[in-house]
């Protein structure tokens, strides 16, 4: 089945689905108040990693090409009211992106290294600043961090160079730092907070297992578990889930602050309304 084909197929796909969801709406109950799912895109494969560019409303993801016996990731984006994703086809086996929304740059991880590319500039090119790491996640807060595969470990980008970071001693699956320069990461055991200018684990009771972790435009991290969308308590070091959605695989917040999510097959944007 050549590409052509699943290209055609998947706007035949989408135009139907555009014709049911006129017929047709669902509603997601996020910090107690309705919110209608909206479809950003749908037909693919466990869309990861999600990536909000703010400065021109593209959302970046990561999903399966591969078959279902061996995965094989690559990055695409998908414009305003484009349901069909475009592909970032420079990176090698992509999976993990972050987005410096401040000064425009997009970075791409893959499995033989880390590249960027200026958003603000026209006709712009992707070039490599890392070699030789195999990038599992990444985040983006006044630097660049990223966790490499297969090893689980923390660096920090600096000046095209790679630094360990030490104090991070554990294999980690996700890492962020929210607006007040508190650390959360998660391991085999669980979820724990770094508070700002310690090293001290403080455990979080509640889900062990989580695919996303992102911070909102007000600095305030969310967590996806099998289940739900939580937010931190760090008054009782729990989580509160503020959204019952099954199924999460990645998360990310447009410039309102909605919720952007994936399923294993769709991403949804939820918006602050009712179905009429």
């Amino acid at each position: 089945m050549n590409i052509r084909f699943l290209y055609i197929i998947f706007i035949c796909f989408c135009t139907v689905y555009a014709n049911e969801e006129k017929k047709k709406c669902e509603e997601v109950t996020v910090h107690d108040k309705p919110h209608r799912k909206h479809v950003l895109s749908m037909g693919l494969n466990r869309p990861y990693q999600l990536a909000f560019d703010k400065h021109h409303n593209k959302l970046f993801f990561s999903h399966n090409v591969g078959s279902d016996e061996e995965d094989a990731f690559e990055i695409a984006y998908i414009e305003k009211d484009q349901m069909i994703p475009k592909v970032v086809s420079s990176v090698k086996n992509g999976f993990a992106i972050a987005i410096d929304n401040k000064d425009g740059v997009i970075y791409y991880g893959g499995s033989d290294g880390i590249y960027k590319e200026h958003l603000k500039e026209k006709n712009a090119t992707i070039h490599e600043v890392l070699k030789e790491h195999n990038v599992w996640d990444m985040f983006f807060k006044h630097s660049l961090y990223f966790i490499t595969y297969p090893l689980q470990h923390l660096y920090k980008l600096s000046e095209k160079k790679a630094e360990h970071q030490k104090y991070i001693h554990e294999k980690i699956y996700q890492f962020v730092i929210d607006g007040n320069d508190d650390i959360f990461i998660t391991n085999e055991t669980g979820l724990f907070l770094i508070k700002n200018g310690t090293e001290d684990r403080i455990f979080y009771k509640g889900p062990k297992v989580f695919r996303a972790i992102e911070v909102n435009n007000k600095g305030v991290a969310y967590f996806c578990s099998k289940n739900g969308i939580y937010v931190p308590n760090k008054k009782d070091h729990t989580l509160d889930m503020i959204a019952r959605v099954k199924h999460i695989f990645g998360l990310a917040f447009d410039t309102d602050d909605n919720i952007i999510y994936s399923d294993p097959h769709e991403i949804v944007k939820l918006l602050p309304e009712k179905c009429k």
